[in-house]
């Protein structure tokens, strides 16, 4: 497939990295998609538990479009794969590891399900406090499937808030490569905006009013923690380096004293919270956004009661395709042109989660109309840090 540059770039579609769509194991069909021409060069369904929310072609439309056109995959099990800016490949399903009870045993074997099913991309994190479960399930399962090697996984994880300070940095993904038991990690990632002052490297410090203890210098000018990232990217410790929960704004910041820029976002995104102006923004940076919590929360949007698992329209959408709503915003999700991370530690769920479905124009565009003017975050964890990322969010939402 080719795909015409000036057709694209009259239609002023985003700027998006290069797209691959695999065929078979052997033969990878690429199609590069062309920025319009005032765009830079080209380039979690990760859905939190609720018990853990405080802490924490198609025709072009102008709103919410596809910025590539419409080959679609037909099978997730065939691979879809994103470029990043340095030329590093991540697969477009993620598979999010953060353990929604915390039992042990219970990531090693939602990790062990995931990877026999076929997801070749585990998002971690050190805050999840399971990496250890994590590379245990990767070791075994590499040591009975000796045809898939470790260069096949793509391996995310993410250093905290109370280990911001230059030193911290290095020891954070030095301990990860340990507990994961790897050499180098796919992607690492500042997981919060926020530096917080530590207890230990183990444990931030808690204030007397029971929050994080913020270090406001740091959170401020990130440089030195970015620093210590490009350290770890130039040692070839990480492949790529990026940030989560990064706003705009942030992102502007840290953009004018990175020597490397960040290669990815992840941030929230699902129907209710589209996110479409830091999107686009990422894209036309080069930046690849990644959506954590595509189906939002099964709480409610307290103004209106409103759950996303509820909407009428995403349902209808999902069932009279006899797929689930996962399966439906996970496509939408791929066809907006990002990343996704489904999260379960459910077998059956997994699997699903894993199954591509085509979502046709109609389908896409009535997703789209659903996410239209709404923006509401589940998850701000600003009561555990004693930080807000969003202060004018939160002061709208409080008023509406």
């Amino acid at each position: 497939m080719t795909t015409n540059p000036s057709s694209l770039i009259a239609a002023k579609i985003p700027l998006h990295p290069t797209l691959l769509l695999p065929r078979t194991a052997k033969q990878v069909n690429l199609v590069r998609i062309y920025p319009s021409s005032d765009s830079a060069d080209s380039l979690l369904f990760s859905s939190c538990p609720d018990s853990l929310l405080p802490l924490l072609n198609s025709s072009i439309s102008p709103h919410l479009s596809p910025p590539y056109t419409n080959q679609q995959p037909s099978t997730m099990s065939n691979g879809v794969t994103f470029e990043l800016s340095n030329g590093v490949k991540i697969p477009g399903v993620g598979f999010g590891t953060f353990a929604s009870e915390g039992a042990e045993g219970e990531t090693y074997r939602a990790v062990m399900t995931a990877l026999r099913t076929g997801y070749r991309h585990l998002d971690c994190a050190w805050f999840y406090l399971n990496e250890g479960e994590v590379g245990d399930a990767l070791k075994d399962f590499l040591k009975e499937n000796p045809s898939v090697k470790r260069e096949d996984i793509f391996i995310c994880t993410k250093v905290w808030n109370h280990l911001h300070r230059y030193e911290d940095v290095i020891w954070s993904v030095e301990n990860s490569l340990q507990k994961l038991k790897v050499d180098y990690i796919d992607l690492f990632l500042v997981h919060w905006p926020i530096a917080a002052e530590k207890e230990t490297q183990e444990k931030p410090k808690i204030g007397a009013d029971g929050k994080y203890v913020i270090l406001k210098d740091l959170t401020e000018n990130p440089e030195p923690t970015w620093r210590a990232m490009e350290k770890i990217y130039e040692d070839k410790k990480a492949r790529a380096i990026g940030v989560s929960n990064w706003t705009i704004e942030g992102l502007e910041k840290l953009l004018k004293f990175a020597k490397v820029k960040p290669h990815l976002n992840q941030i929230e995104i699902h129907p209710f919270l589209p996110n479409e102006e830091l999107v686009q923004y990422c894209f036309k940076n080069g930046i690849m956004p990644e959506a954590y919590s595509p189906l939002g929360s099964q709480n409610q949007v307290p103004t209106t009661g409103e759950r996303v698992s509820e909407n009428k329209t995403l349902n209808d959408i999902a069932n009279k395709g006899g797929n689930s709503l996962a399966q439906v915003l996970i496509a939408w999700g791929l066809r907006r042109g990002y990343v996704v991370l489904p999260k379960s530690s459910n077998p059956a769920r997994i699997e699903s989660n894993f199954k591509s479905i085509d979502l046709s124009d109609a389908d896409f565009e009535a997703v789209n109309k659903v996410a239209e003017g709404r923006h509401f975050r589940f998850v701000n964890m600003k009561d555990t840090f004693g930080y807000d990322v969003w202060p004018e969010e939160t002061a709208k939402q409080l008023s509406a």
